[in-house]
């Protein structure tokens, strides 16, 4: 059993690289510019995509994808599924909620992948699937965000039943519900105060 010493460790070394969000960075270096201050405001690839550029925006989303893979593969080689899991929700955590540009970061979808490449990568395929499939229906990304990461825990209690693969399901679709659930509230409401 790991100490809380470890966990406590790996959860904020993951947090803290979370929060290296590659819009922020990348949009200083190459454009001399703060991405936060165009388009919706966030670190996210799709902002830096419509915002800066393709390769700004491709950039972005291998460094975001990168830094979830890395730091979960790292905690897995240490501590095994437990800290692997841990680390994972706080890397995405981290990357929405960023402790260095006062909690402004990106939608987690970029880390939420690198994440769930190295936990459990036969998710990815299916999970990517049904995202494409809810965006093509609602025409809305964030919507089809949410409703996608909300089928994780039925996914992983389906495939492996009660354990830390089921708590990475139940984590990702809390921090895609704190991080969407307020824009497809909003979205709503913009539709039928326009009726």
């Amino acid at each position: 059993m790991l100490s809380w010493a470890v966990i406590l460790t790996g959860i904020f070394m993951a947090y803290a690289v979370g929060s290296l969000a590659g819009g922020h960075f990348l949009s200083r270096i190459l454009y001399n510019a703060d991405v936060r201050q165009v388009g919706s405001g966030n670190a996210g690839t799709m902002n830096v995509l419509r915002n800066l550029g393709i390769a700004a925006g491709i950039m972005t989303f291998i460094w975001d994808t990168a830094k979830g893979f890395l730091v979960v593969t790292l905690g897995l080689k240490g501590g095994g599924a437990e800290l692997g899991v841990l680390m994972a929700l706080a890397a995405v955590a981290g990357h929405n909620w960023p402790l260095y540009w006062r909690f402004q970061g990106g939608k987690g979808l970029a880390t939420s992948l690198g994440v769930a490449l190295a936990v459990y990568p036969a998710a990815v395929p299916p999970g990517a699937a049904l995202m494409g499939l809810l965006t093509f229906l609602t025409r809305n990304t964030d919507l089809a965000t949410l409703l996608t990461f909300s089928a994780l825990p039925i996914y992983f209690w389906w495939r492996e039943g009660p354990g830390w693969y089921l708590a990475f399901g139940l984590g990702l679709a809390a921090i895609m519900l704190l991080r969407h659930g307020p824009l497809v509230i909003s979205l709503f409401y913009n539709l039928k105060e326009r009726r």
